[in-house]
């Protein structure tokens, strides 16, 4: 009997142990920051998010965006801001077999406002801006590579494109970005 236990206890230390990922309704927070892709190298964005697990690796994405760009004029820079708001639907494409590195393909809506020259029409050098701050609306899409390092912490890596209309820059924003997430 002796032997036997001491068998049992041996074979349960020697295989890793871990708990369920990805279950329905579990909800996690990440926070992602990343660059626009534009000829500019100081455009970047932030996103702050609240998702929600559904079956197989799915996933519903609530997030809140600021992201920044900046338009070279003369001898000054122009900045224009986007606050924007999206909800999306994750789909798992490729996943391991223990749930530890995540593919998946997120497509959502995106709503929010975006601020040309902090609202000021009027530039130094008396240059009148046309466009002005307005809502803008549009679609967002997004591939992402999610690396769990444990039940609670994903590192991912993501690249995505926004499409939105009423912008007075591209209607196409490309970016990449990398973040954390902590599911509760």
């Amino acid at each position: 009997m002796r032997k036997f236990i001491m068998i049992m206890v041996l074979l349960i230390a020697s295989h890793t142990i871990s708990a369920q990922r990805m279950l329905p309704k579990q909800k996690g927070v990440e926070i992602t920051s990343g660059l626009l892709l534009s000829e500019n190298s100081y455009n970047y964005f932030i996103n702050a998010g609240l998702i929600v697990h559904a079956k197989k690796g799915n996933y519903l994405l609530y997030a809140l965006e600021y992201s920044r760009e900046v338009i070279p004029y003369r001898t000054f820079e122009i900045p224009v801001e986007t606050i924007s708001a999206e909800a999306g639907y994750s789909l798992n494409l490729i996943g391991n077999r223990k749930k530890s590195l995540m593919v998946n393909t997120t497509l959502s809506a995106v709503a929010g406002y975006e601020i040309i020259n902090r609202g000021e029409s009027i530039l130094n050098d008396g240059s009148v801006i046309i466009h002005k701050s307005s809502f803008v609306y549009g679609a967002a899409g997004r591939i992402s590579a999610e690396i769990y390092l444990s039940d609670r912490f994903t590192i991912i890596a993501s690249g995505r494109t926004k499409i939105l209309w009423n912008t007075s820059r591209n209607q196409f924003t490309p970016s990449v970005g990398i973040g954390v997430r902590i599911n509760l």
